[in-house]
């Protein structure tokens, strides 16, 4: 298939899962508006049509879609509950290992499950100690959601040396996006904007510096994985 029809079928195949995850993050408490029947779909078949436009034909497309869509579900989720569900972390970890093994068998590269199973675990590790040392500031469902990030971040790569650099790579564009995106929620609940109130927070005790931290690593993710397609 040609580069044009890949994105075709790209953003074909992410509205109709747009519109599949719909119900899904209703289910999590999210009110349903115009807005988010828009934007849903709109974002996964925008993901999923550069995934298709960038990586082309192959069976290596499967897997990205897969991450984009949950990360597209949990970031929205994120934005209005401040939580990442294990409902949709753990499905999608499932899913990935088993469309990952048959793929990799099918090119005749079976050592390359072991190579994402270690970038999980290398992005689960780093996000775990910024756990630790964050002292609250950020959720267990971040660290969670390191394990498909990572997986597929380390499928994506052309050996195990890439695979942790790209690892790194995106836990640090996430850094910075995160810190960019908390200085301007900050600044603008200072400034008496209350945006992407927290519905987990004391009213005794405002944490005003929290925000959801799932869109940073989401958009880290998927310019870590396209980006490494277009300069191998």
């Amino acid at each position: 298939m040609s580069i044009f029809a890949m994105v075709v079928a790209g953003v074909a195949i992410g509205t109709v899962a747009g519109r599949h995850l719909l119900p899904l993050v209703r289910s999590f408490g999210v009110s349903d508006s115009r807005m988010l029947r828009f934007c849903v779909p709109f974002v996964t078949a925008g993901s999923f049509g550069s995934a298709g436009g960038v990586m082309g034909t192959t069976w290596d497309v499967v897997p990205v879609w897969l991450l984009f869509g949950a990360l597209v579900g949990v970031t929205t989720v994120d934005l209005y509950h401040y939580i990442i569900p294990n409902a949709i972390v753990f499905p999608t970890l499932g899913a990935l290992l088993a469309v990952m093994t048959p793929i990799s068998l099918l090119q005749d590269e079976p050592g390359v499950i072991g190579q994402a199973s270690a970038s999980a675990g290398l992005y689960l590790v780093i996000m775990g100690a910024l756990f630790v040392f964050s002292k609250g500031n950020l959720g267990l469902g971040d660290v969670k959601l390191a394990l498909p990030v990572g997986l597929v971040l380390g499928w994506v790569a052309s050996g195990y040396g890439e695979s942790f650099l790209v690892v790194l790579l995106s836990f640090s564009l996430a850094s910075v996006l995160g810190l960019f995106m908390g200085l301007l929620v900050w600044g603008m609940r200072a400034g008496g904007f209350e945006v992407l109130p927290d519905p987990l927070a004391d009213p005794a005790n405002p944490r005003p510096t929290v925000f959801p931290f799932a869109p940073s690593i989401a958009v880290a993710a998927a310019v870590s994985v396209l980006a490494l397609y277009v300069v191998q």
